[in-house]
């Protein structure tokens, strides 16, 4: 289904929701380097939208907004060529931020977004949150550090998707959404339609239809339309390693 732009709706910030943006700041890996009292200053600049799924948050090219932060739900981040066909470059999951280099470079964003699951996102108001920078320059200087390790992770995320085989990446993906100390035959919702998942995990659509058959033959998992029951944890834990 092709995500609609529709008018989202955000809330006033009482003390409950404040309360849970700062939390949802503070478990965003960008900001992962930042002390309470500077989170605390930011989330003046914060504001949630309620975003649902298939509508469009913002297009490519269009002008900045601010930087997003996934607080539940799925969002995609893609491109569509001159013929409407959808690229996607990557899929933001809770924890973490999208929008960021057009907020710093000035620009429109360079790709689209949309959410895949009914979300919440966390907006960081460009306007409002430039000039918190520009008034506060101990600040830039820690966003400055806590960018150098966003960039690292995401240099090590790149690192796994050229590493790893297909299979381990699916396998490992799998296994990311399985609650802690997850037992065998514990069902995992993939959170996104399948195709998504795949260009997600850097394969065609078609490679991961046969790795979940595969998975499927070899008595690892279940597929269940778009949940799979895990049936045998510890294989799939010996693929990721193998």
């Amino acid at each position: 289904m092709t995500a609609s732009r529709v008018s989202y709706r955000i809330y006033p910030m009482n003390e409950f929701q404040s309360k849970s943006i700062l939390s949802a700041m503070r478990s965003c890996r960008f900001f992962e380097s930042l002390d309470e009292g500077t989170l605390r200053l930011i989330r003046a600049t914060a504001k949630r939208i309620n975003q649902p799924r298939n509508t469009v948050i913002f297009h490519e090219g269009e002008a900045c907004h601010g930087l997003y932060i996934v607080e539940s739900g799925a969002v995609k981040i893609y491109k569509e060529s001159a013929d409407a066909k959808e690229h996607v470059l990557h899929v933001a999951m809770p924890g973490d931020c999208f929008g960021e280099a057009a907020l710093f470079l000035g620009r429109g964003y360079p790709a689209s977004a949309a959410a895949i699951r009914d979300s919440v996102v966390i907006l960081l108001r460009k306007d409002e949150f430039l000039q918190l920078l520009r008034e506060n320059p101990e600040i830039s200087f820690k966003l400055m550090a806590s960018m150098a390790t966003w960039s690292h992770r995401l240099v090590s995320s790149i690192e796994a998707l050229t590493l790893k085989d297909a299979g381990s990446r699916l396998a490992d993906y799998i296994l990311s959404q399985t609650p802690p100390n997850a037992s065998d035959g514990v069902t995992v919702d993939l959170g996104m339609p399948k195709q998504v998942l795949a260009s997600h995990l850097g394969m065609t659509g078609e490679t991961l239809s046969r790795l979940l058959a595969r998975f499927e033959e070899d008595n690892l998992l279940q597929v269940q339309g778009r949940k799979v029951k895990v049936t045998s944890i510890e294989e799939l834990k010996e693929i990721i390693k193998s």
